[in-house]
């Protein structure tokens, strides 16, 4: 049980990353253009900006572009609704 919750935790993490630089995704090229050095330095700098973990971080990094659709957007809002309806 605790390993599902421990999952459920982290993908809660990386799903309200998504939201947050789907909200924001000037912000996030601006990020990662002015970031200086190599991509451990781009993730760091996501981390700092938004807020968020180094698994987060990581998992935006592989975001492909067309996850920042309407659709898509609604789907990580509907997943992730769904696993804060499972947590209560």
């Amino acid at each position: 049980m605790t390993d599902d919750r421990e999952q459920d935790r982290a993908r809660r993490d990386i799903l309200v990353a998504y939201v947050a630089v789907m909200d924001r995704p000037e912000e996030l090229l601006a990020v990662c253009a002015n970031a200086s050095g190599d991509a451990d330095d781009v993730r760091r700098a996501i981390e700092r900006a938004f807020e968020i973990s180094a698994v987060a971080a990581d998992a935006i990094l592989s975001m492909p572009v067309r996850r920042f659709t309407p659709a898509e957007r609604r789907r990580i809002q509907d997943e992730l609704r769904a696993l804060n309806a499972g947590s209560t």
